[in-house]
């Protein structure tokens, strides 16, 4: 069946002639009847008497349109709602980011966007892990590292990198190191997803380390607890250290030597036909990473 010829013949009966339907629908009326005609051939029965002076239903018309126009009418009805919904700053956005991100940047942003759009829900999913964002109708992912997702745009926000840090205690009570080869000598705490941490000088030399584990952990927040109780040393995102520096929790160990950074991204399906919310989202967090300048740009 040839759904189009549907909606003509519900609009040729809404209107109450084919030339009527013909200029609502903007179609020509040769065009309109030859396409009535077919959508008979299909059916296999007439549905309009045609004459010069009268225009009517048959029988079975009848009882066809009384069968799917009320069909036809919900899905107008339904159709325009989501075109509403695209084209206005309303409707639901499903955004996912990693755990501590999320609780550090993304769920401010969140907050700030939806105080200033009332009319949008957010649902959000915070997870270490890389979800499928097609199976869960994601809108928006927040990721760290390089990308490789076919039809989604990948753009960059701010370069986050990582600092090896301890507590004031766990110096005073171990050798601190000169060099990255002598952290085999402490009790350190490594996070699962970075289970190699490479650092380089200001001279250009680098040294890369596979940090045996003291304590490992799959979640951020938890090795900085651990970090400020003093079970070890680890590597912390900057972020996320630069409050225990500033409250004398944390110190930074090897300040000559910089860890390797990992890209921010904000990444979405297509650049087209983007719905005005999430365009409206991603712009927003665009210009607030812009107002966070100690967020290093890409």
């Amino acid at each position: 069946m040839n759904y189009q010829d549907l909606y003509f013949f519900v609009k040729v009966v809404e209107k109450g002639s084919i030339v009527a339907a013909s200029n609502y629908l903007n179609v020509p009326t040769s065009t309109l009847s030859r396409r009535i005609q077919a959508f008979e051939k299909d059916l296999g029965y007439k549905l309009i008497h045609r004459s010069a002076k009268k225009f009517g239903l048959t029988e079975s018309g009848q009882r066809f349109y009384q069968s799917v126009s009320g069909t036809v009418t919900d899905l107008e009805s339904r159709l325009e709602d989501v075109n509403s919904e695209l084209s206005s700053l309303s409707g639901d956005i499903k955004i996912t980011a990693p755990v501590s991100l999320g609780h550090y940047y993304v769920k401010q942003w969140v907050f700030d966007f939806m105080q200033q759009n009332p009319r949008i829900t957010v649902e959000t999913f915070l997870t270490n892990e890389n979800v499928d964002l097609v199976k869960n109708s994601i809108d928006i992912a927040f990721r760290l590292g390089e990308v490789t997702l076919n039809d989604w745009v990948s753009r960059p926000l701010f370069r986050s990198g990582s600092v090896l840090c301890a507590s004031p205690d766990f110096i005073e009570q171990h050798t601190m190191p000169e060099t990255p080869s002598d952290l085999g000598e402490l009790p350190l705490v490594v996070l699962k997803r970075s289970p190699v941490w490479r650092f380089q000088n200001e001279t250009g030399d680098s040294e890369t380390v596979v940090p045996k584990p003291y304590l490992r952990t799959d979640e951020i927040q938890f090795a900085v607890d651990a970090v400020r109780q003093g079970i070890g040393a680890s590597c912390i995102p900057v972020y996320i250290a630069r409050q225990g520096f500033e409250s004398g929790e944390l110190v930074p160990l090897l300040t000559e030597w910089k860890l390797q950074e990992r890209q921010v991204n904000i990444i979405y399906p297509h650049r087209e036909n983007l719905p005005l919310k999430t365009r409206a989202f991603i712009d927003f967090v665009v210009e607030r990473r812009a107002e966070q300048p100690y967020l290093r740009a890409v």
